[in-house]
């Protein structure tokens, strides 16, 4: 905590930073945090899962006021997701104040939200479009709101809310202090830091060619398409992933992908556009209490997401940029966790990975696939060790007359081969996949499919 001493903050909020857990400033805060307390407007460049909300969130848990009702604090997020998750740190951070915070998003009553801020509120995290539902409405005002913050404001401008937070900024006070945080700097997002910060200063913490988690494993199988579900069975099979995030490019994807890996015996959920807010959060909750072992998702419904078990990110489509690649891999290697980032990719989509790995400035490694053999010989050595801890523990006592009884007329280690058959089932028959080499591919040319244009998006 000694870093966090010197920074002059409140006893009550040290006592909140002690409460989380946190020992040291992670980089970010290192450096943002004082500016922050002094005043200064920052643009800030730096990846998801490197401590970025306390980063703000300290300064605004030292200098919100508790005694005022007004909402003097703003933090807009592109999803729901985001929102709670920044709101749920940002009032552990004030626990001690008496500081109310209020998550703001559409799928919620709307009674509720405004309930609450007649009640009063001093920290609003929003997503743009309730925000100015709210606001439309007459019953939130941002005209005494001194600190406001854009977190992952690239996503944001990605999703088409660069109208709706341009009319945010608009309306509230000239006198305020805003920060701005991203995983990448596109010209939009600079280009805003321009027209609506004050002599921001800047903090850089992911270059443009360094934008991959350091901690991050990055490598990729080549198969055919037909090949792609049972190769991504093998790899969950032999990588045994704590969490896995599977990314698919379309929601249908997701949706099938999901009941074929249900199908196959494994804990897999899906989350996409089409689901109600009550089937996310339900999905959410379970994959934080390690119900889940296979999220599947599209680009979309995972932005914001901030899941710290996620030891491994499989891309089953690969992504058309290198920006999505970036966000889709920063989701593992969180809290200083180590982490893998694996991606399927077919022979016509090698050209992709290749364009990629060019963006980044780094080769990602090519695997070959996992072979039947070695699935097989991981399933013996699962086996062995679950018949030896049965062994260990005595739980087979009761089952010995048994087996006596049988051993009159059998080998017994032919009745100890078939116990481990009746209890495992049948060996699984897995068609043999095909293996690739890059250097069989030949080489096409990528070109990736543009952005979409920053316009107004549809209200989340």
């Amino acid at each position: 905590m000694g870093d966090f001493l010197s920074m002059g903050l409140n006893p009550r909020v040290l006592r909140a930073v002690a409460a989380m857990g946190f020992e040291e400033p992670t980089p970010v805060q290192q450096q943002t945090i004082p500016r922050l307390l002094q005043g200064v407007d920052l643009v800030v460049q730096a990846q998801t899962g490197t401590g970025k909300t306390a980063a703000y969130g300290i300064p605004l848990a030292q200098r919100v006021k508790a005694g005022d009702p007004h909402v003097q604090a703003l933090v807009l997020a592109p999803t729901r997701e985001l929102t709670l998750q920044v709101a749920e740190q940002l009032a552990q951070l004030t626990q001690f104040l008496g500081v109310y915070v209020l998550p703001v998003y559409g799928g919620q009553s709307y009674d509720h939200q405004i309930r609450s801020l007649r009640r009063g509120v001093q920290i609003v995290v929003a997503t743009p479009g309730r925000l100015l539902d709210l606001m439309d409405k007459r019953v939130l005002s941002l005209e005494q709101a001194r600190f406001v913050v854009l977190d992952e404001a690239d996503e944001m401008l990605d999703m088409g809310f660069q109208e709706d937070v341009e009319r945010i900024l608009s309306r509230t006070p000239q006198e305020r202090q805003t920060s701005l945080f991203s995983a990448t700097m596109p010209d939009p997002i600079l280009r805003l830091a321009t027209r609506y910060l004050s002599q921001p200063e800047r903090i850089i913490l992911s270059q443009p060619r360094a934008l991959t988690v350091p901690t991050v494993s990055q490598s990729y199988f080549l198969m055919h398409l037909q090949f792609k579900v049972e190769a991504l069975t093998r790899i969950l099979d032999t990588r045994a992933p704590e969490l896995a995030l599977v990314f698919c490019a379309t929601k249908r994807m997701v949706a099938d992908l999901g009941r074929e890996l249900q199908g196959r015996g494994y804990h897999a959920e899906a989350l996409h556009g089409d689901m109600t807010q009550g089937q996310r959060e339900a999905v959410m909750q379970a994959t934080r209490a390690g119900q889940v072992e296979v999220l599947v998702a599209t680009d979309v419904a995972a932005r914001g997401l901030d899941i710290p078990e996620v030891s491994h990110v499989i891309n089953f489509d690969i992504p058309q940029e290198s920006d999505s690649y970036v966000h889709r891999i920063g989701r593992t290697a969180r809290a200083g966790r180590a982490g893998e980032a694996i991606t399927l990719v077919t022979p016509r989509e090698l050209s992709l990975l290749r364009a990629i790995e060019s963006a980044l400035g780094t080769p990602i490694r090519h695997e070959p696939l996992p072979a039947v053999a070695e699935l097989e010989e991981r399933e013996r050595q699962g086996m062995a060790a679950h018949l030896r801890q049965v062994l260990l523990e005595g739980q087979w006592a009761d089952f010995r007359p048994l087996v006596e009884g049988l051993s009159e007329q059998h080998d017994p280690l032919d009745i100890a081969a078939a116990a481990v058959s009746l209890a495992y089932g049948p060996a699984r028959l897995r068609p043999e996949i095909p293996q690739i080499t890059p250097a069989e591919v030949a080489p096409t040319r990528a070109t990736y499919a543009p952005r979409r244009r920053f316009g107004r998006g549809r209200r989340r």
